[in-house]
Formats: structure tokens, C-alpha cells, sequence
């Protein structure tokens, strides 16, 4: 690109060149500068730079030349290039020069000889800024003319395609079928219309131009005009608009609109294209009545329709022809194969046969019954129908149809076919005799079992009287049997004799019912006849078996009341001699034992020959169920406190896994659960050597669905659910040495003991099938599972029904505890207290019981007299001077021998914190301030085995001077409690008697006087019979001494 040329012009070449050295200084290398030493020169070089593309932005000129003035230079210069700026250098120069030069050369500035170089630096700087100003300037101006122009151009273009465009849409406004109008949005009145909305509305134009639709009363609905004038103002537009409109005429019809907004003028107008769509609505509500009318039809006989085009192969299948094989509307094509790859193998051709028939003119109508295949795999029968059109060739072009689904019918047609064959094959393979009589009793079917019955050919035995086979003496009962049912009777059952062809009697049992034809008149009788003479034969046989059995257990129970009578009475006076002798007190310690001895044996053959009479009770079906309300919770840890201490001594754990939902309250036989688990749980005691024995219950509903506890619902104390249908479940597992499996068998037979229970020589093997027996009277079983050397596992259930509480407290008294239950080691237990009160309570209260008790006031003492005394159990108080119980227990722990010596801590903290303090230091268990007696009493059973003589117990006349009273300890009567006065009931000589034979204890006199007793004092006799049987006849002689003495 050429650089820009600055011109200087003098006739002084050395001015030239310093002019030159300072603008070079100046403006740097982007400019050129070229001389001229003279006005000529000057011109010529302007041109020729010019003709070459150069810019000359600046020429500087001399005034005084020889041959052409620095004004006149200038001048021509500006008519050459007018853009070029113009500088004059002058010391000479007159005012009318410099003025010529400003008004025909548009001289920028003149600058004096000598000029100062800053001041023609100044000059020169502002006159190239200057002259690029310019330049930009004129640019910007050559633009924006040609942009005029262009958009002058593109004006006029748009201006002649906007009015080309309006003269179509006008034309295209006036000519359209839609019926077009703009109105104003601000009052709604028309601006212009076209001819299509006056011939819809029935106005002229001049009518409707300047007036809004509901001044011409349009609008049908005025509520629709608002709510389409509130749809334009929130979104512009509104597309298929459905209205009422009125015409000039009064008629309404149905129109749709299309508007929107749009800006005529600055102003908002809408443009709104509307059709009449009446007739429209009219046809399609016709159409639509005519589809519903259609699908009433199709929906009220349930049928299927099909429409297929035979020249394009598509078929139209109704909603229901895809339902009906259980398809969706979209799952089924319209091609003809959609039918024919359904239709089942077997039915195809014939199928296909029918519908060539009809389209080749042979038949009037397709008609077919076949199966097509669902959805599901299944086929399904269906019944076809269908009629072609063709056309005036005689060409098949369509055919219509409907389809019903027959599969019920079908379906049950073959049912009838297969019932029917698997009948008559049941009749004639029955070996029952089959029959049909009419109403006079002829014979007019019967089966092949005839022939082994009655001895004749069925064909033998059609037409001929029922009654002519039968024995002489059944004849009038089968009359009377037939008549019965022909006048009404449904069923009748009777047996009879018969007499077949080689004159044999068989026994027959007959089944006839009346035979009705379709209007409901008896017609006949129908039967079955079987031999029941081998039935008949097994019946006597039974009925001797029978009286045979009932002699033999007549026999055993005469037998076992004998035996009951021979073994007990001499027990009796065994063990009541002993009870006497022992309260003597002249008797010396050897002959203590021996009594006890005596006594001990004798107890152990009570309890063998109890366990044998049980079981023979059991056998003969003498032993019952006794259903009783109980606290099931507190039999569990009774039980669980008796035998805790047996399975301590033996090394073993003993647990006991309860549910937390298992009821407390229950009825059932409570003496038979107890007696049972005890049977179990003794055993596996008993069996096991290392390990531990673990009681598993719980409680499911009867279906076996676990039991949940509800406690918002339940009336019940205790959360209890108010059903019956319960069931216990048991679980006894225990790690002893398990059972073979060819022991198992005998396990529950009474008087068998496995190999296990006969090396320990102990026990009788009937505690087993007790047990069982007892389970099974209370409606469930005993299983067992056992793996030998791992252990054995007893489980039972029983169904059970809820109790409540306040059945609990009606049926339990309260027992107080008198006295320790004798043969028990002498159990000695520390007191310790700082307080002598609470000390002087604990001894007096456990002295009185029996117990051996030392008692300590702190720490220090319990440790000295533990370490000396070894108490079996010791009552800690916590909080005590000089040495408290915290430390006092820690330092007898610390002892080996302190390990089996029990400690209970007696607490006055309600705290949970303190209580764990307690059990963190050693400590057994703890009981509260202030505490009941009752509760010591039972931890020292829990802890240490302790057993208690209780009040209903007592058998001798208290310290204190009460009147002892004897609650029997069978509970059969048991409201009833026999005291001294209960005696008065009977005559003193009477009484005497029995005091003798008490004393004597000779039963067979006691219960030879119970007989004298009237039957309004039937509780009385019962009561002293209980004593009796239960070997207590020094309570009778106990209670008679204080009557006596009274």
C-alpha cells in the first residue's frame, strides 16, 4: 500500500530541504515527502501523483515564486484536489493574498518566514489531523448515501410488493368461503368485513361496518363473548373458538372462530375468521347417535364385528373382536392374516372351505364354529357369520360379519359329552346295582351289577316288579318305600333282603329317589342297590366283639379298684403312722432317720403305684379334662424356680425362653401342663450331664399365624385379646446324650425306658406316655426329635382359650407361709442392717419360719461372721457406718467359698443407676424398701430351693388359739373348707367312730361311716374323703380334737 505524499513547493532549494528534514522529524516514515521548486513543478508533480494513486493530504507552498504565486499555486491546487490542506509559507504576503488564498484555495494556514519549528510542527500535525477527520468524515458520508439509496431502493420494492399484497388480500378478503372480519379490541366494533360473514350473519355491510356484535345481537351467549375476549387479552389469540350465533333472521347457528390480535394504525384490532358449522354438528350429533345406537346394539349382544375389503386385503375388527381373544386395541393389524394364523390347525380348511363356498356364490350366507387362539395360548370357540357384496360382475369385493363367543357353550357341550360317557361307563362299571323303575314299580333299567348281585342277566330282570326279588318279609316295606316317594318324598334309604337266582338271601342296602319329567311330575324311581352282607356279618362280629371287650374292661375295673383299695390301705397306715410317730418328741435322732426312711420309701411306692393306676385310668378312659383359669406367667416361674436349683447342682443351665407376647391368663387343665412340663423338664434334667436344658414358649392363633399383641382394642387385663382358638406351643431342648433312633418307637409305651433311663436305675417309664396322654386330652401331641450325642428335643401344643385377671383372683386364695416344708437342709441366713428395727423384723419373721438367722449391724461384722458362719444367704443392706454393703459384698466375693454364698442387697433407692451399682458389686439380686415378707420368701425359693408349709397346709391347731381349717386337697369341692365345727353336722357317737378309725387309720371303717353321711352333706363327705385318699387322716384326728374340745 502507497504511502500518503506531503508536497512542499519553494524556489529556495535549501528551504525545500530543511522543510523536508523537519517534516520527516515530524510526521516519521508514514508519509512520503516530495518537492517542487516552483508553482509548475508543483502542478505537474500534484497530477502525476494523483494519476498514480497517490494521496496528497498536505501540499506546503511558498507565496513568492517566479513563476506562479504561492496564492494562484494554491488555488489550482484545490481545484485539482479539493480534499488536499493547504499551508502557504510567507514573509511577503499581503492581506488580499492571504485572503484570495482562504477564499478560492480554502487555505487552512499560513505560517511566516522564518517559521519556528515547533510552530510549523504544531501546524503540520493539526493539519494531517484535520485532513484525516475529513476523510473519515467523508467516508462515513459515502456510506451512509449509498445505504440511502439502497434502502431507498428496497422501499420502493416493499412498497410495491405491499401493495401488490393487499390487492390480493383484498381480493382474497372478499373472495374466501370463511367469513372474515376486523374489528377495533378497544370497543369491539367491526372496521371491515368480507361478503362470506354478511351472507352468514345476513347483514349488509354498510349494516355491520362502525357497529360491534352485540349491537347487531350476534352473540347468543354474551358469557362466551366475554370469556373469549379474556382468552385474546392473556395470550393474543384464540384457535377454533365453538359459539352460538344469531343471525338477521333470528336463527342460531353453530359457528367456529379463529382471531387474533393485530396492529392497524397504532391501533390493537383483531382479525377473525369464522365458519358455520351447523350443519356440520348437526350430521356428526347424528352420526355420533347413530355410533352410540350401534354400540348399544353390539355392547346388548355382546358380539364382535369384522369389515373386510377384499380387493386391499385390510379388515376393520371391532374393539370387542380384539378383546375377546384378550388382546389390546393396538395389538392386531387390519391384515386378513391376523384372522387365519388364529385359527386353530384342526378347523382351518374347513374353516376357510365354508368361506370359499359363500364367495363363490354356493351358499347365501358364511356361517362357521371354530377355535381361535388368545393371547394367553388358550383357543377359544367361536361362532361366524358373515354376508359378501359384489359387485355388478358378479366380482366378491367385501364381506361383513360378526363374531360370538361360544366357548361357554361349547365348552359345556363337551363336558355334557364327557360327563355323559364317564356315567354310563360309571354305570355299567359300578358294582353297585344302578336301577330305574316306573311308577308301578317295573323294572326299565339296570346295569351289569346285577349279575353279581341278584344272580340275573340285566335283560332278565328288565320289565319285571322290583318286589319279585326280594324275600317274602321285605316285600311290604319296599312297597311302602316306593309309594312314599311317588307322593313326595326326595330321598329314601332302606335295607332289605333279596333272593337271588340260585336262591341265596344277600343283604342290600337301597338308594331311590323320584324321577321327575320337565313339567315336574313324578314319573318313577331311580336307585343304586349294594350288598352290604359282608357289612352285615361284620356288624354282629363287632357287636360280640364289643360286649367281649366291655366284660374285660368291666373286669379290669373292678380289678384296679380292688388293686386301688389293696395297695393304698396298707400305704395308708404306713405313711399315717410315721406322720404320727414323728410328732413325738421323745424320739432321738437314729430313730428320726429311720422314720424318715420309712417315710421316704413309702412316699416313692405311693408315687409308683399313683403313676401305674394313672395310666390303667388313662387306658380305660377314666381320667378327664379339668379346664381351669391360671396364670400362666407364674406356673412358668414356679417352675422355673423349682428347678433351678437341681440344675445348678448339676453344673447346667437352665432357661427359659418366653415370648413377650405369650397371654398371662389361660384356660385349660392347669395340673395337667404342670405336671407334664415337670415330667419333661425333670428329664432332661435328669439325662443331661453338661450343657444346659432351655424351655422355649409360646403362643400362635389356632390357624398358626404368631400371636400379636394389641393393646388399644383389648377390654382384657393385661393386654389380653378377647378369642378363643389359641395355641401353646412347648419347646424342651436339652444337650444330653440324645435318643436312638430305634429307641424311639417305645419311647411313649408304657413301662419302656430307653437305654439312657435304665443305666441310671431311676424312674418308671410312665412318665412319658402320662405326659402324652395328658396332651392329647388337651387337644394336641408330643413329637420328638433326637440326634444321638447331641441332644433331644420335646415339643407339644395345646389349644387353650383366654382368661382374666379377675377369674384369677376368684380362684386363687391367698396363701401365708406358716413354716419351712420339713426335709430341707437348715438354711442359714445373715442379717445385716445398721438399724436394730429392721434387723429385729427380718430375724423374728425368718426364726419363726424355721430358718437358722445370725444378724450383724455393718460390713465388718458380716465379713467376720460370714468367714466363720458361712451362711448359705445373707441380706445386705447397702448403706451402713463403718463399713457399708458395697464392700462388704466385694471383699466375701473376692473368697471362693464367698461365690456360692447368696447375697441380696436390701435397698431404700429408687434409682436404676444404684441398682446396677449394686449388681456391678457382686451383689445376687436386690429387693426395695419397704418390702413385703412375701417377696423375701420367694427370692430365698429362687435362689436357694426353700419350700413352705402354707396356711391351707396347716394340719395342728395354731399357737395363737385359732380354729384350724382344711381346704381338701383334691379340688373337686373345693368351696367347701372343712373346720372342727363342720362335725356338728353328724351325731358325737358318729364322730367318735371316725376319730377311732382315723387313729387306727382303717379306710375300710372311715369310708363305711362316709356312707352314713346324707346326701345334703355330700360336700363333707367328699372333704374327708379327700383326706383319706391322700393318707392325711391325722388332720381328721387334728380337726376332731379341737371339736371335741370345744
Amino acid at each position: 500500500m502507497k504511502k500518503p505524499v506531503i508536497i512542499c513547493v519553494d524556489d529556495h532549494p535549501t528551504i525545500l530541504d530543511s522543510l523536508k528534514i523537519e517534516l520527516k522529524a515530524t510526521l516519521g516514515e508514514d508519509y512520503a515527502i516530495e518537492t517542487a521548486e516552483g508553482g509548475e513543478d508543483a502542478l505537474d508533480l500534484l497530477i502525476e501523483l494523483l494519476e498514480d494513486g497517490c494521496e496528497i493530504p498536505l501540499v506546503i507552498s511558498d507565496y513568492l515564486m517566479p513563476d506562479i504565486k504561492g496564492d494562484e499555486l494554491l488555488r489550482q491546487v484545490h481545484q485539482i484536489s479539493p480534499k488536499t490542506i493547504k499551508i502557504m509559507l510567507t514573509g511577503q504576503a499581503d492581506v488580499k493574498a492571504v485572503g484570495n488564498a482562504i477564499k478560492y484555495a480554502k487555505l487552512y494556514r499560513y505560517i511566516a518566514k522564518p517559521w519556528q519549528p515547533e510552530d510549523l510542527k504544531l501546524t503540520v500535525k493539526e493539519a494531517i489531523n484535520s485532513y484525516l477527520l475529513e476523510k473519515e468524515l467523508a467516508e462515513k458520508n459515502a456510506k451512509l448515501q449509498q445505504l440511502n439509496e439502497e434502502l431507498e431502493a428496497l422501499v420502493e420494492k416493499r412498497t410495491a410488493q405491499l401493495r401488490q399484497e393487499q390487492e390480493k388480500f383484498a381480493k382474497a378478503f372478499q373472495s374466501t368461503p370463511h367469513a372474515i372480519t376486523i374489528t377495533r379490541f378497544s370497543d369491539g366494533r367491526h372496521i371491515e368485513v368480507n361478503d362470506a360473514f354478511c351472507q352468514m350473519t345476513g347483514y349488509a355491510a354498510e349494516e355491520i361496518i362502525g357497529r360491534t356484535a352485540v349491537e347487531l345481537n350476534i352473540w347468543v351467549n354474551l358469557s362466551e363473548r366475554q370469556r373469549l375476549f379474556d382468552i385474546l387479552a392473556s395470550q393474543g389469540f384464540v384457535r377454533n373458538y365453538e359459539f352460538e350465533s344469531r343471525t338477521k333472521s333470528g336463527e342460531v347457528r353453530i359457528a367456529l372462530l379463529s382471531s387474533e390480535m393485530i396492529e392497524i394504525g397504532g391501533e390493537n384490532c383483531l382479525i377473525s375468521v369464522s365458519q358455520d358449522i351447523t350443519e356440520r354438528k348437526r350430521a356428526s350429533e347424528e352420526l355420533r347417535k347413530s355410533e352410540e345406537r350401534w354400540q348399544l346394539v353390539l355392547k346388548a349382544n355382546n358380539d364382535a364385528i369384522w369389515d373386510a375389503n377384499l380387493v386391499t386385503g385390510e379388515v376393520f375388527r371391532s374393539r370387542r373382536w380384539k378383546e375377546m381373544l384378550g388382546y389390546e386395541e393396538s395389538e392386531i393389524g387390519t391384515s386378513e392374516d391376523e384372522w387365519k394364523t388364529r385359527i386353530h390347525p384342526q378347523d382351518l380348511n374347513r374353516v376357510t372351505a365354508a368361506m370359499q363356498q359363500h364367495l363363490d356364490g354356493i351358499t347365501s350366507f358364511y356361517a362357521a364354529e371354530y377355535r381361535l387362539r388368545c393371547k394367553d395360548g388358550s383357543y377359544k370357540w367361536i361362532q361366524d357369520r358373515g354376508q359378501a357384496v359384489w359387485d355388478e360382475n358378479r366380482k366378491p369385493v367385501r364381506i361383513l360379519g360378526s363374531q360370538s363367543d361360544i366357548n361357554y357353550r361349547k365348552q359345556a357341550e363337551i363336558n355334557l359329552a364327557e360327563s355323559e360317557q364317564k356315567y354310563r361307563s360309571l354305570v355299567e362299571t359300578s358294582q353297585d346295582v344302578i336301577w330305574a323303575c316306573d311308577r308301578t314299580g317295573r323294572i326299565n333299567f339296570i346295569n351289569q351289577a346285577a349279575k353279581q348281585i341278584y344272580g340275573y342277566e340285566p335283560i332278565e330282570m328288565l320289565g319285571r316288579y322290583f318286589a319279585d326279588f326280594l324275600a317274602r318279609e321285605a316285600v311290604a316295606a319296599s312297597n311302602e318305600w316306593h309309594q312314599r316317594l311317588l307322593n313326595g318324598e326326595s330321598i329314601f334309604q332302606a335295607e332289605s333282603t333279596i333272593i337271588t337266582k340260585d336262591n341265596r338271601e344277600v343283604n342290600i342296602l337301597t338308594n331311590a329317589i323320584a324321577v321327575k319329567d320337565p313339567e315336574g311330575k313324578i314319573i318313577g324311581t331311580t336307585g343304586t342297590a349294594s350288598d352290604i352282607t359282608t357289612r352285615k356279618q361284620a356288624e354282629i362280629a363287632l357287636k360280640q366283639a364289643k360286649e367281649a371287650a366291655d366284660k374285660a374292661n368291666r373286669a379290669k375295673s373292678e380289678f384296679l379298684a380292688n388293686m386301688s383299695h389293696e395297695l393304698r390301705t396298707p400305704l395308708n397306715a404306713i405313711l399315717g403312722f410315721t406322720q404320727l410317730l414323728s410328732r413325738d418328741p421323745s424320739l432321738h435322732t437314729e430313730q428320726k432317720e429311720q422314720i424318715n426312711i420309712i417315710t421316704k420309701s413309702g412316699e416313692h411306692l405311693l408315687n409308683l403305684i399313683n403313676s401305674i393306676l394313672q395310666m390303667s385310668k388313662i387306658e380305660v378312659g377314666r381320667v378327664s379334662l379339668e379346664t381351669n383359669p391360671f396364670d400362666l406367667h407364674h406356673l412358668i416361674e414356679t417352675l422355673e424356680d423349682m428347678l433351678q436349683l437341681q440344675a445348678q447342682k448339676k453344673g447346667l443351665q437352665l432357661i427359659f425362653d418366653q415370648d413377650p407376647n405369650l397371654p398371662r391368663y389361660v384356660k385349660t387343665d392347669e395340673s395337667k401342663l404342670r405336671q407334664t412340663l415337670l415330667n419333661l423338664l425333670g428329664n432332661a434334667i435328669k439325662f443331661t450331664k453338661e450343657g444346659g436344658v432351655t424351655l422355649r414358649v409360646k403362643a400362635e392363633f389356632a390357624n398358626g399365624s404368631l400371636l400379636m399383641e394389641n393393646q388399644q382394642e383389648s377390654p382384657i387385663t393385661n393386654h389380653q385379646l378377647p378369642i378363643t382358638n389359641y395355641r401353646l406351643c412347648f419347646e424342651i431342648e436339652d444337650t444330653g446324650p440324645g435318643i436312638a433312633e430305634a429307641e424311639m418307637e417305645n419311647l411313649f409305651k408304657p413301662f419302656a425306658q430307653t437305654e439312657t433311663g435304665r443305666r441310671s436305675q431311676e424312674g418308671t417309664g410312665l412318665g412319658l406316655p402320662i405326659s402324652r396322654q395328658f396332651i392329647q386330652l388337651m387337644h394336641g401331641d408330643i413329637t420328638v426329635s433326637s440326634k444321638v450325642g447331641e441332644g433331644t428335643i420335646f415339643k407339644f401344643d395345646i389349644a387353650v382359650d383366654l382368661a382374666t385377671a379377675s377369674e384369677i383372683q376368684a380362684t386363687q386364695e391367698t396363701k401365708q407361709v406358716i413354716s419351712l416344708e420339713p426335709n430341707q437342709p437348715e438354711y442359714r441366713i445373715l442379717v445385716v442392717d445398721d438399724r436394730m428395727e429392721s434387723r429385729l423384723f427380718l430375724v423374728k419373721m425368718l426364726t419363726s419360719l424355721g430358718f437358722s438367722v445370725c444378724e450383724a449391724e455393718n460390713g465388718l461384722q458380716a465379713v467376720d461372721i460370714w468367714s466363720m458362719w458361712e451362711p448359705h444367704l445373707i441380706l445386705m443392706d447397702m448403706r451402713m457406718p463403718v463399713m457399708d454393703g458395697y464392700e462388704a459384698t466385694k471383699r466375701i466375693k473376692t473368697h471362693l467359698k464367698g461365690q456360692a454364698t447368696v447375697i441380696i442387697a436390701l435397698t431404700a433407692s429408687a434409682f436404676d443407676e444404684e441398682r446396677s451399682v449394686i449388681l456391678s458389686a457382686g451383689c445376687d439380686d436386690f429387693v426395695a424398701k419397704p418390702f413385703r415378707q412375701q417377696v423375701i420368701l420367694d427370692k430365698m425359693t429362687q435362689y436357694l430351693g426353700v419350700r413352705y408349709v402354707y396356711e391351707s397346709q396347716h394340719s395342728s391347731t395354731p399357737s395363737n388359739g385359732e380354729i384350724p381349717s382344711i381346704t381338701p386337697v383334691g379340688d373337686t369341692h373345693s368351696s367347701f373348707v372343712l373346720q372342727p365345727e363342720s362335725f356338728q353336722l353328724m351325731p358325737p357317737e358318729w364322730v367318735q367312730q371316725l376319730y377311732d378309725a382315723a387313729c387306727s387309720i382303717d379306710n375300710e371303717q372311715i369310708f363305711s361311716l362316709l356312707e352314713q353321711i346324707p346326701s345334703e352333706s355330700a360336700a363333707l363327705k367328699h372333704a374327708i374323703a379327700d383326706l383319706v385318699n391322700n393318707f392325711r387322716c391325722d388332720q381328721i384326728i387334728d380337726l376332731i380334737d379341737v371339736f371335741q374340745s370345744q
